[in-house]
């Protein structure tokens, strides 16, 4: 593997080129740019860091070949980058590994070269790479994985990682989690004044005890919005809520505990002050949590509940095909519990088209209020916005094309205005829905995901 590396190559327009023979001039050409240029400027500087990356690895995978660590007598190629580098052994490892990916995945190499893959995704790949009972798989998928590392989100790649681990190895992802639900746990400690609380279990179970937190959090939400205005009148908006998301998370947490206890949150309300809605209970309702899944993994996971021949998944290099047992926020769920939650009637079908979308929402065990918002957070339960990771019952949907008003109010003619869909809904959190508006943003989604334009016409965080 070679990999050729000039500076001016790294550069998609002309606009925000910058100097790089020093970083007193970067700096300066770098001062007083917006927008594209800012973000191409910055991104320029990235591609030469991942280019660089993508031949640094190739010269650690020429002295392996070589055996030219042996020359100064070290034991291993991993050995002389640790001498050479000064670093750690695990950031050695680091490098060897990343050297014997792009060895092995030529079209992973090239694209890291060309700065269309970050760290991020390589350390995902490295660690499926790496996996022994299945990583000889990789090269397999590589044309796959590849196309979703460059143009998905990472936290939607992180996904595809997790499916395709659960595809190639379905024996080792049921003992992760039955390993998960083994040593499962709560613990807290004293310290000082204060204590902590850590709860540790398998996947499903921990989207189960957030789903019932984030519930009880917009109650308690709702209680410092109520307790605002009566205190402030209309001048309400212009203060701050009595309680931060964090403290508001932990009283929820708080409400639960001494609700189920019976204690329905008399003493906690007293101790933190009226007003402030801490301990308010009994609305957080049932908890509901979606698994996402396919046809082929369910009758895999079906014949292999009942103890009847499996046969083979199918294609590695086919995203269709590949195995699909997850809930919404991403949480690998184990095909056991996917079995029982399908025979006890507690599961509904998801269908979802090529972006994403959901045009097919089926019940199954129960009926929903506000079928059209959870639609679209089935679609995706986080902010749209590029890097805004808000989630949970504060997210907001609104429309993507501005709804006016029925059609008989618009003129009678039609006249636009888009309809309460899922093809129209975007969920967000309420500073990016304002600026959806304010910064006149215009957002689409495709099968790579959410995009967001700038009125110029340019993209915000654009992928390749």
């Amino acid at each position: 593997m070679s990999c050729e590396v000039s500076a001016d190559s790294f550069f998609d327009t002309d606009r925000a080129r910058l100097d790089l023979s020093g970083p007193d001039m970067a700096l300066d050409q770098f001062r007083g740019l917006r927008g594209a240029d800012r973000d191409s400027a910055f991104m320029g500087v990235e591609r030469e860091i991942r280019r660089l990356n993508a031949l640094q690895a190739a010269l650690v995978h020429e002295v392996a070949v070589s055996g030219s660590f042996v020359d100064d007598a070290h034991h291993n190629v991993t050995a002389w980058v640790q001498a050479v580098t000064n670093s750690s052994r695990s950031t050695a490892m680091q490098y060897t590994q990343i050297a014997k990916l792009l060895a092995e995945l030529p079209s992973v190499a090239a694209a890291v070269a060309a700065g269309d893959v970050g760290a991020d995704q390589l350390r995902l790949l490295i660690g499926m790479h790496s996996n022994p009972r299945c990583g000889y798989l990789l090269a397999d998928s590589e044309a796959l994985l590849l196309k979703h590392a460059k143009g998905l989100r990472l936290r939607e790649f992180r996904i595809v990682c997790q499916r395709w681990l659960a595809h190639a190895d379905p024996d080792g992802a049921h003992r992760d989690h039955e390993r998960s639900r083994e040593n499962r746990s709560v613990t807290s400690s004293n310290r000082g004044a204060g204590h902590e609380f850590h709860a540790s279990g398998d996947a499903l179970t921990g989207d189960i005890l957030i789903e019932i937190i984030d519930r009880q959090a917009a109650i308690e939400l709702e209680h410092d919005i109520a307790w605002r205005a009566n205190r402030y009148g209309d001048r309400a908006n212009e203060y701050p809520l009595p309680r931060t998301a964090k403290q508001r998370r932990y009283d929820a947490f708080m409400a639960i505990m001494t609700n189920n206890f019976g204690a329905h949150g008399a003493a906690h309300g007293a101790a933190h002050g009226a007003g402030h809605g801490a301990g308010h209970g009994g609305g957080a309702g049932v908890p509901l949590v979606n698994i996402f899944t396919n046809e082929t993994t369910l009758r895999y996971a079906i014949r292999n509940y009942f103890g009847r021949d499996t046969n083979d998944l199918g294609d590695l290099s086919r995203s269709d095909r590949l195995w699909m047992c997850h809930t919404a926020s991403g949480a690998p769920v184990d095909a056991n519990d996917l079995v029982i939650a399908a025979l006890i009637g507690n599961i509904r079908r998801v269908v979802t088209d090529s972006t994403g979308r959901v045009i097919d929402l089926g019940r199954k065990s129960r009926l929903f209020t506000g079928a059209a918002r959870e639609a679209v957070l089935l679609s995706g339960n986080r902010c749209c916005w590029p890097g805004c990771e808000q989630t949970g019952p504060y997210l907001q949907i609104d429309h993507l094309t501005p709804w006016t008003g029925p059609a008989r109010d618009r003129g009678g003619g039609g006249g636009g205005g888009g309809e309460t869909n899922t093809f129209n809904g975007a969920p967000m959190c309420a500073t990016h829905n304002r600026r959806k508006h304010t910064g006149n943003t215009t957002i689409t989604r495709t099968e790579t995901g959410w995009h967001h334009h700038r009125p110029d016409g340019t993209e915000i965080a654009p992928r390749p």
